[in-house]
């Protein structure tokens, strides 16, 4: 049902009325087109509603199926229609044309309706060699040589396709490298979080075979990988100031090239964006999250990327009502609930973080009510599987369970919870890597023993204290969702909140 639904959203931009892609033989709203309705309106959320609403039975009824399946192949035809908005870049608009033009030739000539479809083929092919696009070059060159050598006999127009295709033969050949070094490079990180220095060798190695491409051709989807290869090469290693470096220069690149590119734009400014929070470079920050945002849909998984950084940027530069305001623009937006759980859990944590300011008196927030607070309690009580998921959410998880029992002084409750994070700490944390965490961690540890008195906790944690702030957060080695909010300011808040009396 999410694919449907997905497909649903996109269509209903078109404003096509329903009926145009759903008729019915008798003038009446066919099922499809309810179906179609009740989707767009929210009004049925999964597949055992629907087939409950159609035919009073389960999912595996053939004719849930059928209807299902007449809606989506109905929903993929209305895709044609689409018309690019105009805050896309000149390249996507661009590729959205070649894409669509491009099958439509392909069926055209399968039809035998070769002229047609050959011209098609001409008008795709100034488009995508006008911005760039290889692989329309490549397709639709192949099809005007072999329709000049075979049917016009033009050796003019043979030779002049025949070139091009050879050379972007060689262009595609290099961007489909840098594609695979790229994914070979990331397929780590979509199951951990952790930062790697074979990675950055790696990633540095790939580069190096790269760079004879990159100074030959000026492909947007060669320099796009080929660039972020290099960022991934010191970004792995959270060498900040060199991405920043490599980040303004791929920036610089591409505002170069005459059209608008914003997929990569948007990607090397949320690196960038990303860079400058972790180097405190806050100024700058807002200047990128600025131009990320002009380069974003509202409600697409690129705006909620874009969401998250500025968000993390307000925690780190302390501006918590603009925190706040950011908060509730992503989690208010009906595209919320289609992100992946992975995706929603983190923003959820992202909430408590910001729940916890206003605990701490940092932050005045609108009072959502007991029944919307549920998903807090759920947080503070759950119990993170430390094996599973040894760098991922587990650690800020594990410490706003902390600091939200330490701020309410429900200090019997929260022995257990130091147990656990000290569990934690000594298995999967260690020098170097992810050391600011396991030094904060540590300082959270000194409180019971310093029996939740202010300055018996101070005595006891200023070694670990010490630590920390020897270690600056630009040269930490850990993924930057970890640390939501700066641990000496977290350190702080909780400090305030602790008596200059004894706990019993």
């Amino acid at each position: 049902m999410d694919s449907l639904f997905e497909i649903v959203d996109i269509v209903k931009t078109i404003k096509l009325k329903s009926s145009d892609l759903l008729l019915s033989d008798t003038g009446r709203k066919s099922q499809a087109q309810v179906f179609y309705e009740k989707l767009v309106n929210r009004e049925l959320h999964t597949d055992q509603e629907a087939a409950q609403y159609f035919f009073k039975t389960g999912t595996t009824d053939f004719r849930y199926k059928n209807l299902k399946r007449y809606l989506k192949e109905k929903l993929l035809s209305s895709l044609f229609f689409i018309e690019p908005k105009q805050n896309y870049g000149e390249y996507d608009r661009e590729y959205i044309y070649c894409c669509k033009n491009m099958m439509a030739a392909k069926i055209l000539i399968n039809f035998g309706t070769r002229e047609t479809g050959i011209n098609i083929c001409k008008k795709v092919f100034k488009k995508a060699l006008r911005v760039e696009l290889t692989e329309f070059i490549l397709e639709t060159a192949r099809y005007l040589r072999l329709h000049h050598g075979t049917r016009t006999g033009s050796l003019k127009e043979f030779n002049y396709y025949n070139k091009i295709f050879k050379k972007y033969q060689d262009i595609a050949m290099a961007e489909s490298l840098a594609e695979e070094y790229y994914t070979i490079l990331m397929l780590p990180y979509v199951k951990s979080k952790a930062t790697n220095e074979s990675t950055s060798k790696k990633a540095l190695a790939f580069y190096e075979l790269l760079e004879p491409y990159l100074k030959k051709f000026k492909s947007p989807l060669l320099h796009f990988y080929g660039r972020y290869i290099l960022i991934i090469s010191h970004l792995s290693m959270n060498d900040y100031n060199q991405v920043i470096l490599h980040c303004e220069k791929a920036i610089k690149f591409f505002e170069s090239k005459p059209y608008g590119y914003n997929t990569p734009l948007r990607v090397f400014l949320h690196t960038l964006l990303l860079s400058y929070v972790q180097t405190k470079n806050f100024p700058n920050g807002k200047v990128a999250a600025s131009k990320a945002a002009s380069l974003v849909l509202v409600g697409t998984h690129s705006w909620y990327v874009s969401q998250e950084l500025s968000l993390l940027l307000a925690l780190h530069s302390k501006e918590y009502a603009e925190a706040w305001k950011t908060l509730k623009l992503a989690l208010d937006h009906p595209k919320f609930k289609f992100l992946s759980a992975y995706v929603q859990e983190r923003w959820l944590i992202y909430k408590a973080y910001v729940y916890f300011l206003a605990e701490a008196g940092k932050l005045e927030i609108q009072n959502e009510g007991d029944g919307n607070r549920l998903w807090l309690g759920k947080i503070l009580n759950s119990v993170p599987n430390l094996s599973r998921d040894k760098r991922g959410l587990n650690i800020p998880v594990l410490i706003i369970q902390i600091l939200f029992m330490i701020i309410r002084k429900d200090y019997d409750k929260s022995l257990d919870r130091f147990e656990a994070i000290q569990k934690y700490c000594s298995r999967y944390l260690h020098k170097g890597d992810g050391y600011r965490s396991n030094c904060f961690i540590n300082m959270l540890l000194q409180i019971p023993k310093g029996n939740f008195h202010k300055s018996g906790v101070a005595r006891k944690a200023k070694k670990w204290y010490d630590r920390l702030t020897s270690a600056p957060l630009d040269l930490a080695n850990q993924p930057h969702e970890i640390e939501i909010i700066p641990y000496e300011d977290l350190w702080g808040f909780i400090m305030d909140s602790l008596d200059s009396k004894f706990a019993h």
